[in-house]
């Protein structure tokens, strides 16, 4: 597994790549742990990722709820294949929110956010 993070306006991005398994869980948990208390909001790209299992789960979970207790949100995009069936059974899509790409995700964001002047 591997992984790239970066910022996207205000966002932090982390995008994935490989299997995120009991394996690899290790490799993205110091990262995890350092946005979920110093973060902004975060998009985690599953995009890449073909394969997870509920280590990978518990460690998005962890995430999600780290970040919402700081007042952040958390999204996923590009969620596909074995990943997207395993999180639409544990219908853990019902609460954390699924978008198709960034592209989609960051027209929702400002379609939805209020400009006053």
């Amino acid at each position: 597994m591997t992984y790239v993070n970066y910022q996207c306006n205000e966002d932090q991005v982390i995008s994935l790549s490989g299997d995120f398994d009991v394996t690899s869980v290790g490799s993205v948990r110091p990262l995890f742990e350092d946005l979920a208390v110093n973060g902004n909001d975060v998009i985690v790209d599953l995009s890449d990722v073909r394969f997870i299992d509920s280590s990978g789960i518990g460690a998005l979970v962890f995430l999600y709820k780290r970040l919402v207790a700081q007042q952040h949100a958390m999204v996923l995009i590009g969620v596909q294949g074995q990943p997207k069936e395993l999180l639409d059974i544990l219908k853990i899509t019902q609460t954390i929110q699924v978008f198709d790409s960034l592209k989609s995700y960051l027209t929702d964001k400002a379609s939805t956010t209020a400009v006053v002047h």
